[in-house]
């Protein structure tokens, strides 16, 4: 995410799950003399990195930096084969990939050489849109914020959208006792509905998959842009909205974006997709073709079971790969303490004791914990 953006959730919702949860987005901010309110104002992405830096310090010292290259399935569990010929056996792996991988971008720039189309995604630093006229695709968090930080670094952006308008979300505001009980805050929304879903993903889990794909994508969670970024781009920046993109063709060196008959042509020379994320199995490399073609899916995300695991014995996921079995708080922060809580419980069960086996894969010694 590029410097400067602003998270669309809520600060008191953004925190990452520890087994206290003692260390919160709030305490950090609290300790480094950050700005912070739960409600009132956003935070900005680059306090919210420096935190889970901080938490993964903290917690989690033992990370190591590879690249998973392919799983295969054993008799006794799950090989994880590594960058340099490395390999581990383990009886359970969990993963835990985020969005990234699941970047949509529509099929009409399939053909388009990637030096004029990208997804929003692939940006930390927009250093290298400097000097280009830029097309931002989309109408929500990702592709208003793209938008006013590229017209704040003086890059000329038009924003286009299907939508007729842009939304975003309500300035936030103390709520009285009355709206409350109304409309709870569930940390991914307000009201009953959003509410049960942000702290009960078990139940959402017990539902029939019609009913929990009707609530994994609800029309209250879909594009809309931060309340925060309404006056950095409404008046900013020229809109083309309620237009559907029907052409990318390249003409002189720039990409030009064709629209219906009642829509000149717009000549750019880069198109940015900030166009969402859609759960895919098929596109992470490390799993084979057999493997994706075994698995059971809910469309194309894993069916997993009450504790997050896949047709595959001992291959479990989440975070948005579990949306579709757990619902929509598995696609935000706010969802991680229920899978950490769920599986920390369930692996202490069923695996009482650490055996450690040294193996080798062309004369490295590898450690498999099990």
């Amino acid at each position: 995410m590029p410097e400067g953006m602003l998270l669309k959730s809520y600060p008191w919702a953004s925190s990452l799950s520890d087994p206290d949860s003692s260390f919160t987005v709030k305490k950090f901010c609290m300790e480094n003399a950050l700005p912070y309110d739960d409600t009132l104002m956003p935070l900005p992405v680059d306090s919210f990195i420096s935190y889970g830096k901080s938490f993964q310090q903290r917690f989690v010292t033992n990370v190591e930096n590879k690249q998973v290259m392919k799983l295969r399935p054993t008799a006794s569990g799950i090989e994880v084969h590594l960058e340099n010929d490395e390999f581990v056996e383990a009886s359970h792996v969990v993963i835990a990939i985020g969005v990234t991988p699941f970047a949509n971008v529509p099929a009409i720039a399939n053909s388009v050489p990637a030096e004029f189309v990208s997804h929003s995604s692939a940006y930390g630093p927009l250093d290298q849109l400097l000097g280009k006229e830029v097309a931002v695709i989309g109408a929500g968090s990702s592709a208003t914020n793209m938008t006013a930080l590229l017209h704040e670094r003086g890059i000329p952006v038009t924003l286009v959208g299907r939508r007729p308008e842009i939304g975003f979300a309500g300035t936030p505001q103390l709520r009285s006792r009355f709206q409350r009980m109304i409309a709870p805050s569930g940390g991914i929304g307000d009201g009953w509905t959003m509410g049960l879903c942000a702290t009960a993903p078990w139940a959402i889990h017990m539902l029939p998959s019609s009913v929990r794909l009707r609530l994994a994508y609800p029309r209250a969670l879909g594009p809309l842009g931060g309340a925060f970024m309404r006056d950095r781009v409404m008046g900013k920046v020229p809109m083309l909205l309620g237009q559907n993109l029907r052409r990318l063709d390249i003409v002189k060196d720039r990409i030009e974006l064709s629209f219906g008959m009642a829509q000149r042509p717009l000549r750019v020379d880069h198109v940015v997709f900030a166009t969402g994320y859609k759960t895919d199995l098929g596109r992470l490399s490390f799993l084979s073709e057999d493997m994706v073609a075994q698995m059971r899916r809910i469309e194309s995300a894993p069916a997993l079971s009450r504790h997050y695991e896949s047709s595959i014995p001992g291959l479990h996921f989440i975070g948005p790969a579990a949306t579709n079995s757990f619902g929509p708080v598995s696609r935000f922060v706010h969802g991680t303490p229920h899978p950490a809580r769920h599986l920390a419980k369930y692996f202490a069960a069923i695996l009482p004791q650490r055996r450690i086996q040294v193996r080798k894969a062309h004369g490295i010694q590898v450690a498999a914990v099990r």
